[in-house]
């Protein structure tokens, strides 16, 4: 590898002049900064010249990778395809409910994980950033512990929340402690950076799983797609809500369906105008947002349309249904106030990985 002062010349030249590193080299540059082998200026200028000139493709697989082999890998299940949920933004207009699909998902059978920060609503509500910023947003772990099901606080922890209960809840100072000393820097920085973007392509898993990735901006789509194209694997892209992978509850994104190379529209953007609106938490606390989980769980309330379409969408892709009418039987019989929905659908091919 070039020195460092060679790399960082290459990628901090401005937006204009800024040159991509091929994926070897992204890949070792990134390990070195796992390793915490770069000295704080050099991880600084990195962090900052990533923000302004973006990662290539080559640059982003080569990150990926040396992020997978410096993590704790986690042995999923037998049966269905792991889904990944990566949760890093929370939410602040909108009531969170990533931890309601990631529970309806394991209580349909599937195997899941969700991983991101640790922090909640309160340990973050004086970091007032201008870059996106993550003051007073309710994350996916303030949720999920409030909900009874505390963050596995150690590799084996996440495997037997695995295998007990359909679902880990892991934060990424546990999977990889390399990462999370990165994405620190974003409270020192004040902006986001390439990692960002990382953290929701990793696979901690040791074999193959099914991502669920999601983008605040429609353009950034492509990006998935290119990614998930490139590296075969099989995953669900979408256009989350305030960044967190599930559908808007009012109004269903476009869900695209990647597999073995290809990508496709399994359900268009739902361009209907409502003829009802959804049953939603009062508001998008923690309190409120959890009553209304579950309330959903417990057959009170129906799960809003949208997010039926998604985790049906996700049971396919995982293998867990051949397709979306044995999905969404699977899902009217676990959520018993359900109620049927016309959506826009492909009729997808049965899965090769479906159980019977």
């Amino acid at each position: 590898m070039r020195t460092l002062p060679q790399l960082i010349g290459d990628v901090a030249r401005g937006k204009e002049h800024a040159r991509d590193l091929p994926e070897d080299e992204a890949q070792a540059l990134f390990g070195a900064w796992l390793a915490d082998d770069l000295d704080a200026y050099s991880q600084g200028a990195l962090w900052t010249a990533y923000r302004i000139k973006g990662e290539s493709m080559e640059e982003l697989l080569g990150f990926v990778s040396a992020s997978e082999h410096a993590m704790h890998r986690v042995n999923g299940p037998a049966g269905p395809l792991p889904i990944i949920l990566p949760s890093y933004n929370g939410a602040r207009r909108e009531a969170n409910l990533l931890p309601l699909l990631a529970l309806v998902l394991a209580r349909a059978g599937v195997p899941v994980l969700l991983h991101g920060s640790h922090g909640g609503a309160a340990e973050d509500a004086d970091l007032a950033l201008t870059d996106h910023s993550p003051a007073k947003r309710v994350s996916s772990a303030a949720l999920l512990t409030a909900l009874g099901l505390p963050a596995a606080g150690s590799p084996q922890a996440i495997h037997d929340d695995l295998r007990q209960r359909n679902l880990a809840h892991a934060p990424i100072d546990v999977l990889s402690p390399g990462l999370a000393r990165i994405l620190a820097l974003r409270r020192r920085l004040g902006v986001r950076s390439s990692v960002h973007t990382v953290v929701k392509l990793i696979n901690p898993f040791g074999g193959p799983a099914m991502h669920c990735a999601a983008v605040t901006h429609p353009p950034y789509l492509e990006r998935l797609k290119a990614f998930f194209g490139r590296t075969r694997r099989r995953a669900l892209c979408l256009r989350g809500t305030e960044g967190e992978p599930f559908a808007h509850p009012k109004r269903r994104p476009a869900l695209l369906g990647c597999e073995d190379g290809v990508c496709t529209t399994l359900m268009e953007k739902d361009g209907q105008p409502l003829l009802r609106l959804p049953d939603l938490p009062a508001d998008g606390g923690v309190t409120a947002t959890c009553r209304f989980i579950e309330e959903v769980l417990n057959g009170t309330l129906a799960l809003p349309d949208p997010l039926f379409d998604q985790a049906a969408c996700l049971l396919v892709l995982s293998g867990r249904s051949p397709d979306l009418d044995a999905a969404g039987a699977v899902l009217a019989a676990i959520l018993p106030a359900q109620r049927p929905h016309a959506s826009s659908r492909k009729s997808l091919p049965p899965s090769p990985g479906a159980l019977p």
